[in-house]
């Protein structure tokens, strides 16, 4: 498991270097979740070399969104 602890505050970031994710509702659920997207550099950054897995797991743990790559092999790890 990969985890990279950052506190990031709003004023560290501008906002046209953010990107949006629409929160996916449904009438009888409300909120669902939210669908993000991470580029090749954003899970390299985290450890992981994208150009030598095929697949990724993404969980929240602890308030942080974790990545762990997964052997085909194995499964989920």
């Amino acid at each position: 498991m990969t985890h990279i602890d950052a506190i990031i505050t709003p004023s560290e970031e501008p906002a046209d270097n953010l990107q949006k994710a629409k929160v996916t509702k449904s009438e009888k659920q409300g909120a669902v979740g939210v669908p993000v997207f991470f580029s090749a550099e954003d899970i390299q950054k985290q450890g992981i070399d994208p150009n030598e897995v095929d697949e990724i797991g993404v969980r929240v743990k602890d308030g942080f969104v974790v990545f762990v790559p997964l052997s085909p092999e194995k499964g989920d790890q």
